[in-house]
């Protein structure tokens, strides 16, 4: 038996209800614009599968986020955000029993009303809320978490998403976490990294994730062995000139096993390390080149003494 909560927000707008009949929420996606949340929409799980939501709000004038849910290890287990008088969502932040988002839109000022949406010992398997030109209002669904649920997570190893170092691109992205990073392409433009993609392997099987935008130089490649895996990633960021936020110019990935790639780039303005066991994701912000990168970081592997800020 589902628990509803909410809606939490501006009392205007369009109703939407995506139901309670599902196992777990796999994707968000959040426009954040210059008025507040633009649109929103979730992607669940139900039997082992993906079911595509619904758009809730306008299409985006502007860039769209994307929040990967590792179900069914990973789950969502709360929300945060505030609206203000204007009646409209102004930021939102997703937590997970393993990882917590960045803030979509606004931080908040202080001049507005705060809310939280959690209840202990529950998961988030649906939403509801309020639209119009804008994300007015938002409520969820909450299930009991299932023993199986919480034992696999415990019996996982713990994450930690380390910060993304560099500049404020305008498309963020967040690949979630994998078993293995099998292979890094990395493509360079005029003045830095332009492209990148990162070849996942999870249960198996391979997955590939694409950020930045290639170009005539084509790209290069870091293939990571079956026994090996990445406990590192240096890089360099600048901000150059006529580029509104910083750019990164270099990144260099070390294994378990010492294998060192090539220098992606030509190293130039401040150095940033993550590092501390086994890195098994990415995320950060691109546009037509990548802005910033962080990582997800496994300790169940190679200890070290972790460098960066933690998203706590």
């Amino acid at each position: 038996m589902s628990e509803k909560m909410g809606p939490i927000g501006g009392i205007k707008g369009k109703t939407f209800d995506d139901g309670a009949d599902h196992d777990g929420v796999a994707k968000i996606y959040v426009a954040p614009g210059g008025r507040g949340i633009e649109n929103i929409k979730f992607d669940y799980v139900k039997n082992g599968k993906i079911k595509e939501g619904s758009l809730h709000g306008v299409k985006a004038r502007g860039f769209t986020s994307t929040i990967v849910i590792s179900h069914p290890d990973e789950y969502l287990i709360s929300v945060e955000g505030w609206f203000d008088s204007s009646n409209v969502i102004q930021g939102i932040q997703f937590k997970t029993n393993r990882n917590i988002s960045d803030i979509f839109g606004y931080e908040f000022d202080g001049d507005g009303t705060q809310f939280s949406l959690q209840v202990k010992d529950k998961k988030i398997i649906g939403f509801h809320g309020l639209v119009d030109s804008h994300l007015n209002s938002l409520g969820t669904y909450f299930t009991p978490i299932s023993s199986s649920s919480s034992s696999s997570s415990s019996s996982s190893p713990p994450l930690k998403k380390l910060e993304a170092q560099g500049g404020n691109g305008r498309e963020k992205f967040d690949d979630g976490t994998f078993d293995h990073v099998r292979k890094v392409s990395v493509g360079q433009g005029d003045s830095g990294v332009a492209y990148i993609k990162f070849e996942y392997e999870k249960d198996g099987k391979r997955e590939a994730h694409e950020h930045g935008k290639k170009t005539l130089l084509g790209t290069e490649e870091f293939e990571v062995d079956q026994d090996d895996y990445i406990t590192s990633m240096k890089g360099y960021y600048e901000k150059l000139f006529g580029s509104e936020t910083e750019i990164i110019t270099t990144l260099i990935f070390k294994t378990f096993k010492g294998i060192t790639s090539q220098p992606f780039g030509m190293p130039s303005g401040d150095m940033f390390l993550l590092e501390g066991g086994k890195i098994t994701g990415f995320h950060g912000s691109s546009s037509d080149v990548l802005h910033s990168i962080g990582a997800y970081i496994s300790h169940s592997a190679s200890p070290k003494m972790l460098r960066g800020n933690w998203i706590q």
